[in-house]
C-alpha cells in the first residue's frame, strides 16, 4: 500500500505519524499554539502524502431519530434540515442510516452526529488547506471502531478503550451498529481499572434512561487492553446481573487487522491509527471543500499512470517496429542476393548465345516476310479445300490427275512493303490443273456438258477462276460434232479444267 500521513487530534495537541505497509513511524507532537502550528507547517513541507485526520474529542454529539423513508432530493432535503436543526454552528456533521424498521410504516433509524466545537479542528485544517495537502477525510474514533466489533456476537455491546492523550472512550453498539459514544478525560494518576468500572456504570444508567438498552438486558462491556493490565482490570471489575466484562488483547487485535506495531501498554491510539489506514470508512465529517486537493492528487496520479501506460505501450510498439525492421532488412538482403544470382545467370545465358551481325530491325523484317511467305505458299490442304468440297457435291466426276503450281505470270499478284520501305512482289496465284471423266456416261453429251458447267460455276462461287481446257465434246468452231450413232461403243466423257486460286494474306 502507498504511504499515508495519519493525524490524531485531541483537545490538547495534534500527533502525526507516517504509515506504510502496516508500520507506523514514531509520532511527532504539536501543541495547539502558534509555536506548535509553525512546527506543524514545517512537518507538512516534507509530508505531501494523503492525510487522514482522526479526532477523539469530548465535543462529539450523537442523536438517534426515526425519520420517514424517502428517496432522492426529498431525502437529501430532510437530512439537511435535521443537521441544520441539531448542528447549525459546525460544518463537521454526519448522518448515518442505521436500519429500516420492519413495522407498517418502515421508517428509517438515523444517527446524526457532529464535532460540535469546530475551533479545535479549524486551525489544523486551515494549515493543511493552505499548503494543498490532499486530505482524505476527517474521522472520529467511534466512527472507525465499528470494524472491531463485527466478529463479536454480543448484541448490546459497550466497547471501552483507553487513549493516552485523550482519555477513556466508550462506544455503544446495538446489532453491531454505533448508537452512542462518550469520552471521559483521565488524569495521569487515574487508575485504569477503577475509572473503567465507574464510567461503565454511568454509561449503563444513561443507556437505560434513554431506553437504548432493552429491559432486563445485560450490558456486555468489552475492554481493549494489554495483557499486563488485564489483572488490574479483573481486580476492579466484577460481573453482575447488569454488566458482563470481556477483554480483547491489544496485541492479538493488532495482528488480526494486520498491524506490525509492538504495543507496550493499553494505549489504543496506534491501534486505531492503523485501523484508519487500512479500513477508513467512506462517510466522514469532511466536506467536498476539505477534500478538494485529494481529488486533484488522485487525478494527477491517474494522469501519471496513464502516461506511464502510454510510455510502456510506445516502447513496446517501438520495439516491435525495430524487430520488424530487422526482419525486413534480412529479407531485403536475401532478395538482393537472389536478384544478383539471377542477374549473373542471365549474363551467362546471354554470353552463351551465338553472335550474329544481323540487326534487330532486319530480324523483325525477316519474321514479317516469313509470315507473308506462309500465306504465299500455303499448304495443299488450304489450296484444295474448296475444290474438295465442290467435288463432294458432284459425285459423277472422277479425278484422274490433279496438279498445282505457282504462276508468276498470272495477273492478280500483289506486293508487300518491308519495314525499311522496300517493296517486294511476293503474293502469287496458285494454278490447279484438274483432269478426269464422268462416270456412267451413256453418250448424252448435252447432259454431260451441262453437268460440267454446273461444276465450273460452283468453283467460281467458291472464289476460284475455272476455265475448261478440254470437254467430252469439242463445241468450238474448229471442232467436229458429228458422231457415229451406229457405233455402240461409247467413248469416256473426259475433260480437263484450269483452276486459278488467289493466295490470301
Amino acid at each position: 500500500m502507498g504511504r499515508k500521513t495519519l493525524l490524531f487530534l485531541s483537545a490538547a495537541d495534534c500527533r502525526t505519524c507516517t504509515w506504510q505497509n502496516g508500520k507506523l513511524s514514531k509520532a511527532e507532537c504539536f501543541a495547539d499554539n502558534p509555536g506548535g502550528h509553525e512546527q506543524f507547517t514545517a512537518f507538512l513541507q516534507t509530508h505531501r502524502d494523503p492525510a487522514y485526520l482522526l479526532t477523539d474529542l469530548v465535543e462529539e454529539d450523537f442523536r438517534q431519530e426515526t425519520v420517514p423513508h424517502l428517496r432522492g432530493s426529498e431525502r437529501t432535503g430532510l437530512i439537511q434540515r435535521k443537521l441544520e436543526q441539531y448542528y447549525r454552528s459546525t460544518p463537521f456533521r454526519l448522518a448515518t442510516t442505521l436500519q429500516r424498521r420492519k413495522d407498517a410504516r418502515r421508517d428509517d433509524d438515523m444517527l446524526f452526529s457532529a464535532l460540535t466545537n469546530p475551533a479545535l479542528i479549524t486551525p489544523w485544517l486551515n494549515i493543511m488547506l493552505a499548503h494543498n495537502i490532499p486530505l482524505a477525510g476527517i474521522y472520529s474514533l467511534p466512527n472507525i471502531s465499528a470494524a472491531l466489533v463485527q466478529d463479536i456476537p454480543d448484541g448490546c455491546l459497550l466497547l471501552l478503550s483507553w487513549e493516552k492523550n485523550a482519555g477513556l472512550r466508550q462506544s455503544y453498539f446495538d446489532a453491531k451498529l454505533l448508537r452512542f459514544s462518550r469520552l471521559t478525560p483521565m488524569s495521569e494518576n487515574a487508575i485504569f481499572g477503577a475509572t473503567a468500572g465507574t464510567e461503565a456504570g454511568r454509561t449503563l444508567q444513561y443507556l437505560k434512561n434513554l431506553s437504548l438498552l432493552p429491559p432486563a438486558q445485560a450490558l456486555n462491556v468489552t475492554i481493549i487492553c494489554h495483557e499486563n493490565d488485564r489483572g488490574e482490570l479483573e481486580t476492579h471489575l466484577n460481573d453482575d446481573s447488569d454488566m458482563h466484562y470481556n477483554y480483547l488483547d491489544i496485541q492479538e487485535l493488532g495482528r488480526h487487522i494486520g498491524s506490525k506495531t509492538i504495543y507496550l501498554d493499553s494505549d489504543a491510539t496506534p491501534l486505531f491509527l492503523h485501523l484508519l489506514a487500512v479500513r477508513s470508512p467512506r462517510s466522514n465529517y469532511a466536506t467536498a471543500e476539505h477534500t478538494h486537493f485529494l481529488r486533484i492528487w488522485q487525478l494527477r496520479r491517474s494522469l501519471f499512470g496513464l502516461s506511464a501506460a502510454l510510455l510502456i505501450a510506445g516502447l513496446l510498439w517501438t520495439a516491435a517496429n525495430i524487430r520488424e525492421y530487422f526482419v525486413l532488412e534480412h529479407e531485403e538482403l536475401a532478395v538482393k542476393e537472389q536478384i544478383l544470382h539471377l542477374t549473373q545467370q542471365t549474363r551467362q545465358i546471354i554470353q552463351s548465345f551465338p553472335v550474329t551481325p544481323v540487326s534487330a530491325t532486319d530480324m523483325k523484317t525477316a519474321v514479317i516476310l516469313s509470315g507473308n511467305l506462309d500465306n504465299i505458299s500455303p499448304q495443299p490442304q488450304m489450296i484444295f479445300d474448296g475444290v474438295a468440297k465442290t467435288l463432294n457435291i458432284f459425285p459423277s466426276i472422277r479425278i484422274d490427275k490433279l496438279s498445282w503450281q505457282t504462276s508468276p505470270t498470272e495477273q492478280g499478284g500483289a506486293s508487300v512493303a518491308t519495314p525499311r520501305g522496300n517493296t517486294v512482289a511476293i503474293i502469287l496465284p496458285q494454278v490447279i490443273l484438274l483432269s478426269g471423266e464422268l462416270v456412267e456416261f451413256t453418250g448424252g453429251y448435252r447432259a454431260a456438258l451441262n453437268y460440267l458447267e454446273r461444276f465450273r460455276q460452283a468453283l467460281i462461287k467458291r472464289g476460284y477462276k475455272a476455265t475448261a481446257l478440254t470437254l467430252p465434246l469439242d463445241v468450238s468452231p474448229q471442232g467436229s460434232i458429228a458422231a457415229d450413232t451406229g457405233d455402240c461403243s461409247t467413248k469416256p466423257a473426259q475433260f480437263s479444267l484450269r483452276i486459278l486460286r488467289q493466295a490470301e494474306i
